[in-house]
């Protein structure tokens, strides 16, 4: 027989037993969706942790409000093996297809999302290598790209939602499984708890995804926040922040949700910068009220800054902007100086379930334009990757590191492209402080822009990583993938 025939017939059979194991997991697996208990610190919040064994990734595709053609998606493969990575789009429209890509050792590929097929969910699985997926935009008018996930979950949350005017909030389910799933979507808005009747109970079709336009049912509203809970199957849910024309310079903000909650979460990579709006959303899917402390701590220092305290009543969502307080006196706000790079510290008494996000808007920020968020994270790691550090209009990558152990963390920064693993010198032994945190660029200033390269983080100590690009007309913001 042919390499060719055996590899098709390699395909056919890989594909069957991924259909026939996945649809016994989803058969299996089952929620009542109770209130979520507090985890412990070893659990990573992230949605994506590639492991050893890691060989399927969930990206669930853009909202339709947004340029299908402009979508991108990355695949890395950090490895020293080629590896075969099937993608299979779950289409909205038609039946689902398949498409091979080989990725070479040490190697990054990005495919337009048209080259892939129609709108709608994509599951890859890869054989070989190592291989990290990153799913998003590159577009004159929005910009953004983060990691899929790598596992589904009976939970997902999303704290920082808004729908005024112009500004369009995307949910997206995306169930990979052969066996269909059930969920309740409940909001947590300036209003008050809501549980939409059209939204409860919501059966999401074996290998498919639905997309809600929250902006059509939470209308108008300041905050709103997103709890996806499975009484049948396990999902993956990703959000869309959408500002249109009407609301502004138009931007976008792509975002995995929280598969858990916790009662503290860790930021990094903040700047105070003029003439931009930054806000830590706060949701509390507790069973009590949560007395919530929010602490930034500036880079360039080890002083701390004044702390914000607040009591987030149960089942509400609040708001704590970021620096600029003279201009918002009486609402809850942290006294960052501008100019300044900080880390945040929200911590949540009592071990009270909450959910934390940010969204900066970079409105008249002098060189910077776009929408930013961070889901943040509970669970430092020693080591972290990503899939790309640059775009097209690169302007700038920077990456923050931010060490919350008592010890000084000593980190590597490895760029992986065209078969080999460059380490630039700027980019090793870069001591991180304890309770400090370090942004390093990567692209930009006096590291000129390079082909694209995956980057790999190695930390003597366990740290927090989140990814800034900065583009002409656009910022994007990511936390990264943990590596196992």
């Amino acid at each position: 027989m042919s390499g060719a025939g055996m590899k098709s017939r390699r395909f056919l059979f890989v594909l069957l037993l991924s259909a026939l194991v996945a649809g016994a997991l989803a058969a299996g697996r089952a929620s009542s969706a109770p209130p979520p208990k507090p985890l412990s610190a070893k659990v990573a919040s992230s949605a994506a942790v590639l492991t050893e064994s890691s060989t399927v990734w969930f990206c669930p595709g853009l909202p339709p409000s947004l340029p299908h053609a402009s979508g991108r998606v990355t695949f890395a493969n950090i490895g020293a093996a080629t590896a075969e990575v099937v993608v299979t789009d779950l289409a909205d429209n038609g039946s689902a297809s398949h498409v091979t890509v080989e990725v070479r050792a040490r190697s990054v590929v990005t495919r337009a999302r048209d080259q892939l097929g129609g709108p709608g969910a994509l599951t890859v699985e890869t054989f070989g290598g190592r291989v990290l997926v990153e799913e998003g935009i590159e577009d004159p008018r929005f910009t953004d790209t983060g990691p899929c996930a790598t596992q589904s979950s009976p939970h997902w949350y999303f704290a920082a939602g808004t729908t005024p005017r112009g500004v369009q909030q995307w949910l997206v389910i995306d169930n990979p499984y052969a066996s269909d799933a059930k969920v309740d979507v409940t909001l947590r808005t300036s209003t008050g708890l809501h549980k939409p009747a059209a939204l409860q109970s919501l059966d999401i079709a074996r290998r498919s995804r639905e997309v809600i336009a929250i902006h059509d049912i939470a209308v108008r509203q300041d905050r709103v926040a997103v709890a996806v809970d499975a009484q049948v199957g396990t999902v993956v849910a990703a959000q869309a922040l959408v500002y249109t024309p009407a609301a502004g310079t138009p931007g976008v903000a792509l975002s995995l949700g929280s598969p858990a909650a916790a009662a503290d979460w860790t930021f990094t990579g903040g700047v105070a910068q003029p003439g931009s709006t930054a806000v830590v959303a706060i949701a509390n899917v507790g069973r009590d009220a949560a007395q919530v402390d929010v602490q930034a701590t500036a880079e360039s220092s080890k002083r701390t800054l004044a702390p914000t305290n607040l009591t987030v009543a149960q089942d509400d969502v609040a708001w704590v902007q970021l620096g600029q307080c003279a201009a918002t006196p009486g609402k809850a706000c942290v006294n960052i100086p501008a100019g300044v790079r900080y880390s945040l510290d929200v911590r949540s008494d009592q071990n009270v379930s909450i959910v934390a996000q940010t969204l900066t808007r970079f409105d008249n920020a002098p060189a910077i334009v776009g929408t930013v968020t961070s889901p943040g994270a509970f669970a430092p790691a020693r080591s972290w990757a990503f899939a790309r550090n640059r775009v097209s209009g690169e302007r700038a990558t920077t990456l923050s590191l931010f060490n919350p152990s008592a010890a000084a963390s000593v980190v590597d920064i490895g760029l992986v492209h065209d078969g080999r693993l460059e380490q630039p010198r700027v980019l090793q032994h870069v001591t991180v402080p304890p309770g400090r945190a370090v942004t390093v660029t990567v692209v930009g200033g006096r590291n000129p822009s390079k082909p694209d390269a995956a980057l790999t983080i190695h930390a003597s100590e366990p740290i927090f990583v989140e990814r800034s690009i900065i583009v002409s007309s656009e910022a994007a913001s990511s936390v990264g993938i943990v590596v196992g």
